[in-house]
């Protein structure tokens, strides 16, 4: 029978204990030998500076690896001989400090250092409770489950959703919440059933995004639901277009906060692939150097949304990276964290001055250490959203999408297989505004959105144009297949009922499509599809056209 994720990650662990404590041992050996020389001879005192490196390394790393006492005992000897090495690095009377070690050495701290091999023995368990494996990827839809007395509603929302992608399950009631229900993606109740803070399925909700469709809006009400654990309230369940908008965000934003890349430099390699196996069993993809140098070659091959680094790395000092690193306009924004078993808080400001945006304290548990990964990368991109995509829709804005849409048109070139781009309109969508106002056509532009990314496959590129157009790229998509897919989700779209002024409403769009390797540049297949799309526009609206250079 083949091991479970956490088995695996269990046992990777404990080999790496077991390496560093291997090694540790002849580290201690020498560390105390080391001692011994300077104590006895003036002219081996600078082995003092080595000493307390790697009694600082101890503090920092030992911790994490499981050896908590090591850990400790080390921090409480490297804080001893710290003055004696400061002096050294300044130059003081190798003479007078020498005689300063002697009596350190007479008070016990002999015995001390060499009592550290026996720490080694005592080992903290390896715990895995910080890992919860992702399920598998499938092409399955989202799981949404619907807790809603009202039948005929959860019917209605079931076969709205559904256009989104969404399978939507229906409950009455929170009891009848089966044992197991992993798959679930998001909940969905109505205010009624939340009546009963003691029910005994409520905690369920604080593992799941959660949508509750309540016409409550007093501060009492908002508040003792948010206390429940709820994200998002909907007045108005049945404004499909609008329920989908707030799902979408929910679903995204737990995503999100689950992934990211990340870059991590350290020059202890037992403690560095530790580091690299507890990111990436936790979903995170991760770079791993123990050489500083190829630092700058990795960050453009690997582009991460975050830089954890050491402070000292042998001859290369953490702080003096990043600021090498803020020479490139490109890394100004790269958020940078320091890890360090530096506990004074002016050296770890001073740290951060120079080019650092946080600061952990070594040693840290694995538990902390994905938290701070996740929570960074989660904000260093939904800053580089800002930056990158439209704030309306959450697509690539104008001039990315087209950036996009041109590698595409390389790739193409390169490997000679058939990519598709095509052009998207909102029919008659100046009436939308005129009738019903902006924020409804903001609606509506969203509501086609959400239905392009949930429909499309995560390698397609999805782009606002400008206004109610958007930009759409196939890659590896044949002519034929991408009119089939765009026809569908045309009849789907039409079937969205907005509702506004007590009104309900449809909107359609008109599409044009053409081949994109079918053309020498990127700017001439985005003119053919353009032209496809006017055509269609003549020819009555709401429908595909291909651009009459392509043939089906």
């Amino acid at each position: 029978m083949p091991e479970s994720p956490v088995s695996e990650v269990r046992k990777k662990l404990e080999i790496l204990r077991d390496r560093f404590r291997d090694r540790t041992i002849g580290e201690i050996e020498g560390l105390v030998a080391s001692v011994a020389s300077a104590s006895r001879n003036p002219e081996s005192i600078s082995e003092l500076v080595s000493a307390y490196h790697i009694l600082h390394r101890f503090a920092g790393s030992a911790g994490t690896l499981g050896f908590t006492q090591l850990g400790e005992q080390a921090r409480k000897l490297e804080l001893a001989i710290k003055p004696l090495a400061d002096e050294v690095a300044e130059g003081a009377d190798s003479e007078r400090v020498r005689q300063q070690l002697n009596q350190l050495l007479a008070g016990g701290y002999e015995k001390e250092l060499v009592g550290l091999s026996n720490l080694l023995v005592v080992a903290d368990p390896v715990s895995t409770g910080w890992h919860k494996p992702a399920p598998a990827g499938t092409d399955n839809p989202l799981v949404l489950l619907n807790l809603d007395p009202d039948q005929e509603h959860g019917e209605l929302i079931s076969q709205g959703l559904a256009l989104y992608g969404y399978e939507v399950r229906s409950l009455a009631n929170g009891e009848q919440w089966p044992e197991n229900m992993d798959d679930i993606d998001l909940v969905m109740v109505r205010d009624t059933l939340l009546q009963d803070e003691e029910a005994c399925w409520l905690p369920r909700l604080h593992k799941l995004p959660v949508i509750c469709f309540s016409e409550a809006h007093d501060f009492a009400t908002r508040y003792r639901l948010a206390r429940l654990s709820v994200d998002a309230c909907i007045d108005e369940p049945l404004d499909i277009p609008a329920l989908a908008d707030q799902v979408e965000k929910l679903l995204a934003e737990g995503l999100a906060t689950l992934t990211g890349r990340v870059v991590i430099v350290d020059d202890d390699k037992e403690l560095l692939e530790h580091y690299r196996v507890v990111l990436t069993s936790g979903g995170l993809l991760v770079r791993a150097l123990d050489d500083p140098s190829r630092l700058l070659s990795e960050l453009a091959d690997f582009r991460p949304d975050i830089l954890l680094m050491d402070v000292q790395m042998g001859e290369y000092d953490g702080p003096v990276l990043a600021r090498m690193l803020r020479f490139q306009a490109e890394w100004l924004s790269l958020p940078i964290i320091f890890f360090s078993s530096e506990a004074d808080r002016d050296l770890q400001l001073d740290v951060l001055a120079r080019g650092g945006d946080d600061f952990v304290t070594k040693p840290v548990s694995d538990e902390f250490l994905l938290r701070t990964a996740r929570i960074r990368c989660f904000r260093a991109r939904q800053l580089d959203k800002l930056v990158s995509l439209d704030s309306l829709t959450g697509l690539l804005k104008h001039a990315l999408a087209k950036i996009e849409l041109n590698r595409e048109h390389a790739r193409c070139a390169r490997s000679g297989h058939s990519s598709v781009v095509a052009m998207l309109d909102l029919d008659h969508f100046k009436q939308v505004n005129d009738s019903y106002g902006h924020g409804v056509g903001d609606m509506v532009i969203k509501a086609l959105s959400n239905l392009l990314r949930h429909r499309l496959r995560n390698t397609d590129i999805i782009g606002r144009y400008g206004g109610e157009e958007f930009l759409v790229v196939l890659p590896e998509c044949s002519l034929e297949k991408a009119v089939e897919v765009l026809e569908t989700l045309n009849k789907d779209f039409a079937r969205l009922v907005f509702n506004a002024r007590n009104e309900e409403f449809s909107v359609t769009f008109s599409a044009g499509v053409a081949t994109l390797n079918a053309y020498e540049t990127g700017e001439q297949a985005i003119d053919a599809a353009d032209r496809a799309l006017y055509e269609r526009k003549r020819a009555g609206r709401n429908g595909v056209t291909v651009a009459s250079e392509d043939h089906l």
